[in-house]
């Protein structure tokens, strides 16, 4: 081969390495819009970072279940790695993975406080789902690194979110419709309780299930998958966590066949979800009201948990 083509194809090949790198750090030089999601295949689940301005896709980490962003944007802290359901966080750019968990459980549903020093999230390590916070930086065993903050009373109790204003976290139950009844029965509803797991109080009241909820940014929405069983639709919809009663407290975006976890961008003007309008699993970008519906992702894969970055 001449000795031109190869320091072409050369130079080629280093061009592409560096776009590749690029991206990873690009949002911070540039003007830009990113979110992480889950793109799962037969096998695999692969964590893709996207960025919107540039339109990049860049798978970024495998084996990730559910995930979330810290609040400055530069780590994930996940659950999934080796074929385990521990938490792990890592940081974006650099790939340095901590453990966080190594009990054994089923650990999901991950939630950073807003000041970046803990982490809620659910695990049946006690053998029934409950929600347990811990510090970040705790490093000895999971019974004096965690608190948990739900009762021991063979309920579910899942899908933790820490809420902006750190004073709540919503998650979703199946309560009985009277907070400390003894009866196990009712449907998942979301629920908001305070740092403590105190003073529980029930959100939602839908014809049949709620499921992962997602604050607004102001911390006084909540998106959430709203599942009507009986006319076999799901439904991305918002919550007004302060209606007064004079106007509905809640409003569909979008009746469809949707996945779990919505989620906010930065501004709470735009909300991103997986959803199935077209045969197969995509994420769209809509606004708050439902206006317009913009499809991001096309690819023969099933996209899910959609994350703005911050």
């Amino acid at each position: 081969m001449p000795r031109v083509w190869v320091l072409l194809m050369g130079a080629g090949i280093l061009m592409f390495g560096l776009m590749i790198s690029g991206v990873m750090v690009i949002g911070r030089v540039l003007p830009t819009q990113e979110l992480a999601y889950i793109s799962s295949g037969y096998t695999h689940f692969d964590l893709v970072l996207l960025d919107l301005y540039h339109r990049i896709q860049v798978p970024i980490f495998k084996q990730v279940l559910m995930f979330s962003w810290s609040p400055n944007g530069e780590q994930i802290v996940f659950s999934g790695y080796g074929g385990s359901n521990e938490l792990y966080i890592m940081d974006v750019y650099g790939h340095r993975i901590q453990r966080l968990t190594n009990n054994q459980a089923r650990n999901l549903s991950p939630s950073w406080s807003p000041d970046g020093k803990k982490i809620v999230f659910s695990s049946n390590y006690a053998g029934n789902e409950a929600i347990y916070v811990m510090p970040v930086d705790c490093k000895d065993t999971f019974e004096h690194c965690t608190t948990r903050l739900t009762p021991n009373d063979n309920r579910l109790y899942v899908s933790p979110v820490w809420s902006p204003n750190d004073q709540q976290i919503a998650f979703v139950s199946m309560l009985s419709i009277v907070i400390g009844a003894d009866s196990s029965s009712g449907k998942p509803e979301i629920y908001v309780m305070d740092l403590n797991g105190n003073h529980i109080q029930q959100l939602t009241q839908n014809p049949d299930e709620s499921y992962t909820p997602a604050w607004s940014p102001d911390g006084r929405y909540l998106a959430y998958l709203g599942v009507n069983r009986t006319a076999q639709s799901a439904s991305t919809m918002i919550m007004d966590t302060e209606c007064s009663g004079t106007t509905p407290c809640t409003y569909s975006l979008f009746s469809a066949s949707t996945t779990p976890d919505p989620s906010w961008s930065s501004d709470g003007n735009s909300i991103v979800f997986a959803g199935d309008f077209n045969g197969s699993i995509e994420l769209y970008i809509t606004d708050t009201q439902g206006r317009y519906l913009q499809r991001i992702t096309y690819n023969n894969m099933q996209e899910s948990i959609p994350r703005w970055r911050p």
